[in-house]
């Protein structure tokens, strides 16, 4: 019995080791050949999704385009997009005359070929192609650059919201460094290179080292003002003791363009110094070595990003400016060996060109492979002894393995359609669920559910609490939908997807109530109980849609509840689609008015309520072309993200007209511009003031920001930056519109704001017989705070003569004037 016990486990533990041999030298052997397979060409998509357009500043023989070119085909090939090259070739037709032309070729094809989606830039002359020409050929386009020399240039790219990309990071000193530390007697160095945006940022990095190596001499080579036979001289004649570090060095004084293959025979065969290089090529024809970019890692990011773009709906104003790509660094072993060079001075991720190899170099990635396979087979043929001497047993464990693998296949199935976490459907599994079961003439519900705030859970609580409330909230879900028929799914985050059949459901059926009602009890979690609310949006089947659109349908009427408060819930109709082609229609209208210039600003006055004169002004946007009312398109404006831009050309209009008024020798008031709490983000505005208020020489003080309850409400670090920013520039904060959000009389003690701005909904409501006395209590409260109050919707002289004897400081509103053209409010008089 012992003895079949030993073969049973016996020969279980030598198959079990066979197979893991096995598996490991497939395994070895797989990721061999995927190796192999990714050096290769990646393919060309056989299904493409979008085509992009390649604009080179260069020719297809340059030496880095082979590896750009690698780059892009191996971010958006795999991605389903396709690209067009088109080359400047500036190297060799770089005039503002070759430029004019090139444009001229460009846009008669461009505008022919209208399929491109987006851009991608090689070098600095394209970019500053595209830019110039941005709104003429690329509007709207997304640009990707790449290779950008010019620090200072892609950093002001960058800030165009239309384009991000990739500084081409030098690594000049650190092939300087090791030349230095490899070659220590060689005190001579030299720099070749010419005048091209790389040829000078190389000399300009070559000479910031002469103060940290101060026994070394430094020296350069201009090509650019060198004739061919001038520089073969000044090669021929370097100390012997020198090093050359071999640039971007690709024209000469007449204008001639050299190829690197060409220049790098000139330079190889008229030295005899080692010779140094911080870009690729050269190893095999006489330079040395030296660390560069890696350009085909840095193109296949920028592809990359092109991808999320187009692929993922991501904005590309999301990106800043990347300044780090990794480095390649490649030496020439035999020159390495000549120079006397020990290898541990080399970087330890050296690549070594044309050395020599031995037989382990040759096989040392197929001998483990055999080895394995050989342990393999002995393994097997040892277990196969074994399971013969124990044959009944075999059935045994054929019948167990059976077992076993269709367990784990149920497994893998359940796992692949629930959610790991909170063990319901998952979204992919909730979709298919709907396609496969429902169809368009059946009755049915939607419900799309969203916890409300449930970001603050997980800051001011933790992961592991919220982790802990989110599961109990999908148990108590789950429970219900069991109870009730219903099928839930997390549809991603805190948001799940309900199916309700045979029922047409809305915001008073008893099961959207009883749904409702989960949420009135607390949550707890580590003795914590927290009071939660959900959002809920609810599609009803109409006998026309499929079950996708339905989910689409549940999913806006859901963020239609949330923009309406919390704990709220809504019914999709077709007007909402309404809404969000409107929305659309405003951003179009939007974008185009900043392109065209098509805002202009309104200023109305404000008067102390003391002695009737002109105090200020409330600067209010408008649309030239009257398409659009603010209350329109700054709710929009603010959801699509580009509040930061408008905030700050309304700063920049605002600033320019103090500035002509004081031109004009008019007296200046100061004016107040509204801050939205989405432009907290912007955390560079302060500068933005500041520069501008030095630009236009005007005084801070005729500069004032409104805010707004919800931005004090962040209580975030940006937002005490911003506070403390703008009390550094002298600029007086307003609190807008106080009555119309999360309004309390007692935190206005800890606000750091200078005025206190009624709005008119609390004038109209209690500046009446009965409850006036509200009111001046407000202004006396705000008063024995140390701050003043303006008083906003003014429009009878009885609400004036009332709030002048309670106290008020400042009044605005249509009793003494509506919002003015520029010319027509610094005229403005008060009537007396």
């Amino acid at each position: 019995m012992k003895r079949k016990n030993y073969l049973f486990y016996l020969r279980y533990i030598l198959a079990a080791m066979g197979v893991v041999c096995l598996i490991a030298a497939f395994g070895m052997l797989g990721q061999h050949m995927q190796q192999k397979a990714f050096r290769r060409m990646p393919q060309i998509p056989s299904e493409v999704k979008h085509k992009v357009l390649v604009l080179s500043s260069y020719e297809p023989t340059y030496f880095t385009f082979a590896d750009q070119e690698i780059g892009l085909k191996e971010g958006l090939y795999p991605n389903g997009i396709e690209f067009d090259t088109v080359y400047m070739n500036t190297k060799k037709f770089g005039t503002v005359q070759d430029i004019e032309t090139f444009h001229d070729y460009f846009k008669d094809r461009f505008l022919r070929d209208k399929t491109y989606e987006g851009v991608l830039l090689g070098d600095d002359d394209a970019l500053k192609f595209a830019l110039k020409y941005q709104t003429e050929l690329f509007n709207g386009l997304p640009l990707v650059f790449y290779g950008i020399n010019d620090l200072q240039f892609a950093e002001e790219a960058s800030r165009n919201p239309m384009a991000a990309g990739f500084y081409e990071k030098d690594y000049l000193q650190e092939t300087m460094e090791t030349a230095m530390e490899s070659l220590p007697d060689r005190k001579n160095l030299v720099a070749l290179h010419d005048e091209s945006a790389a040829g000078i940022a190389d000399m300009n990095i070559f000479y910031s080292l002469a103060e940290k190596y101060p026994d070394y001499t430094f020296i350069d080579i201009d090509s650019s003002t060198l004739s061919q036979e001038e520089l073969i001289r000044s090669l021929q004649n370097l100390p012997k003791n020198s090093i050359l570090f071999y640039m971007t060095c690709y024209n000469d004084k007449y204008g001639n363009n050299y190829s690197m293959l060409n220049r790098t025979r000139t330079v190889v065969n008229n030295v005899t110094v080692p010779i140094f290089r911080n870009y690729s090529g050269g190893r095999d024809a006489g330079v040395l070595g030296g660390t560069f970019m890696d350009f085909r890692v840095q193109t296949k990011n920028a592809a990359q990003i092109m991808c999320d773009v187009l692929n993922d709906d991501v904005e590309i104003s999301e990106y800043s400016l990347i300044l780090d790509t990794p480095s390649r660094t490649e030496y020439n072993y035999p020159l390495v060996m000549e120079y006397g060079i020990h290898i541990d001075n080399l970087p330890k991720d050296t690549i070594y060109i044309d050395r020599p190899t031995t037989f382990f170099d040759n096989y040392s990635e197929i001998l483990p492979v055999a080895l394995l396979m050989i342990s393999s087979m002995v393994l097997f043929i040892a277990a196969m002894y074994a399971a013969l001497k124990n044959e009944k047993k075999v059935n045994e464990a054929l019948r167990d393995s059976k077992e076993e693998i269709e367990n784990s296949h149920y497994k893998l199935q359940y796992q692949a359609r629930h959610d790991d976490f909170l063990d319901v459907f998952n979204r992919r599994a909730m979709v298919e669920y709907l396609n496969d079961n429902v169809t368009m003439n059946q009755v049915y519900s939607i419900i799309m559910l969203d916890i409300d705030g449930f970001k603050d859970v997980n800051e001011n609580y933790g992961h592991e609490a919220g982790d802990k409330i989110l599961k109990t909230i999908a148990d108590h879900l789950q429970s219900f939908c069991h109870s009730n028929g219903m099928t839930l799914g997390r549809y991603g985050g805190d948001e799940f997807l309900i199916y309700c059949p045979s029922e047409r459901l809305d915001e008073n059926s008893k099961k959207i109530c009883d749904l409702k009602k989960l949420f009135s009890q607390s949550f707890t979690s580590n003795g914590i109980n927290i009071a939660l609310s959900a959002s809920m949006g609810i599609s009803n089947s109409d006998g026309l849609s499929y079950p996708e659109q339905h989910i689409i349908n549940a999913e806006i009427a859901m963020y239609e509840a949330k923009e309406r408060g919390r704990g709220m819930i809504f019914v999709y109709a077709d007007v909402m689609k309404d809404k969000v082609n409107n929305e659309e229609k405003i951003k179009t209208q939007f974008i185009k008015a900043f392109e065209k210039d098509g805002f202009y600003m309104k200023y109305q006055p404000k008067v102390s309520a003391d002695t009737r004169e002109l105090v200020g002004f409330e600067a209010l946007i408008r649309m030239k072309d009257g398409s659009y009312e603010p209350n329109l398109f700054i709710p929009v404006v603010e959801k699509s993200g580009w509040i930061t831009r408008l905030g700050r050309h309304v700063t920049l209009m605002v600033v320019k007209q103090l500035s002509e008024w004081m031109a004009q020798g008019r007296k200046l008031y100061p004016i107040s511009i509204n801050f939205s709490s989405k432009q907290i983000h912007d955390v560079g505005y302060v500068s933005f003031l500041k520069e501008l208020l030095d630009i236009y020489d005007i005084d801070p003080k005729y500069l004032q920001i409104e805010i707004t309850e919800s931005l004090l409400l962040e209580n975030s670090i940006q937002t005490d930056d911003l506070f403390e920013g703008l009390k550094r520039l002298g600029i007086k904060t307003l609190l807008d519109d106080f009555g119309t959000g999360y309004s309390s009389l007692a935190y206005l003690i800890y606000v750091p704001v200078d005025d206190i701005k009624l709005d008119k909904s609390l004038v109209d409501a209690y500046l009446i017989d009965g409850k006036d006395s509200f009111i001046e209590d407000v202004i006396k409260l705000v008063h024995d705070m140390g701050k003043t109050i303006t008083i906003e919707g003014v429009e009878y002289e009885w609400q004036y003569e009332k709030l002048r004897k309670y106290g008020a400081d400042t009044i605005q509103g249509y009793y003494f004037s509506k919002p003015l053209d520029p010319n027509d409010a610094i005229s403005f008089e008060v009537k007396k």
